[in-house]
């Protein structure tokens, strides 16, 4: 079975509904599949009935905002079908209001820097509960303010451009310890975006489960690395496309994908947990 543990719906900064990224999914012949939204599980009821009716293995999943000496973590959260979350969901609205905040001080400081907008009429166009800078994005192309999502980051949205505003996100080691109270399995996201060796082996010593070896950003030499870092300090190893939805560079769902031995290990470490809380239930 062929997987892709990192998938996003407009519960976040996604595009497609939850039935219709399994729809896709399946088409593409894929077994397993995690919805890992942006500081939100609104998904997760209408993934696993839809997983269930296309015959596909469904993971919890979320992707969570954390910061590690000053800089942005993104911490992949996994766990079992039958878990009940108790800590998690009351840490998710902080999460998520964090958010909001963010995007509107983003949203006001663009129009102060004078680009042509609402800025109460964008905001409220918004309506995702956990919204993040690709909302912002669209809104710039959707004003005419650039081409396309990428040049809206480039331009406008990168650290240091003119609508950037700093993060305020929970300790990475703080989340992976709430991850596990909740009996789940903590996993470094896309490490090749900007994470230094150092972090991973440091997060490694303080509980992180796994690394996200695989990923549309990865190049061979990246997967390379990652895969003996992981050996070397026992991290699982995980994979997936960071789909998104469709994009001016097409879509990314199947492109990226955790192969079967990886992906059976991965479902093994989710069984064994699963028996554990159902063993002292």
């Amino acid at each position: 079975m062929t997987g892709d543990l990192h998938l996003h719906s407009h519960h976040s900064d996604g595009l497609l509904d939850p039935a219709t990224i399994v729809e896709r999914a399946a088409s593409l012949g894929l077994g397993g599949i995690a919805l890992t939204d942006h500081d939100s599980i609104e998904g997760w009821e209408t993934m696993e009935v839809c997983c269930r009716e296309a015959g596909m293995h469904w993971v919890p999943g979320i992707e969570l905002s954390t910061q590690h000496d000053g800089q942005e973590i993104h911490l992949l959260g996994y766990f079992p079908q039958l878990n009940h979350l108790r800590l998690l969901p009351d840490h998710l609205e902080g999460l998520q209001q964090s958010r909001r905040n963010r995007t509107r001080q983003m949203i006001t400081k663009l129009s102060e820097q004078g680009i042509g907008w609402d800025a109460d009429q964008v905001i409220e166009g918004i309506t995702c509960r956990s919204p993040g800078r690709p909302h912002v994005a669209r809104a710039l192309v959707a004003h005419g303010k650039a081409s396309n999502v990428g040049q809206a980051f480039k331009r406008f949205l990168r650290k240091g451009g003119v609508g950037w505003v700093p993060s305020s996100y929970p300790k990475t080691v703080e989340m992976i310890r709430l991850v596990h109270q909740d009996h789940g399995l903590a996993v470094l996201a896309h490490p090749g975006l900007g994470i230094p060796n150092q972090v991973v082996v440091q997060l490694a010593s303080q509980g992180l489960d796994g690394v996200e070896v695989f990923h549309s950003a990865h190049k061979p030499s990246l997967v390379k690395k990652y895969l003996y870092l992981a050996k070397k300090h026992g991290l699982i190893v995980t994979g997936g496309s960071d789909c998104h939805g469709p994009t001016a560079g097409g879509m990314r769902m199947g492109k990226t994908r955790l192969d079967a031995a990886y992906m059976d290990h991965f479902l093994n470490r989710i069984s064994q947990i699963e028996h554990r809380q159902t063993s002292r239930s």
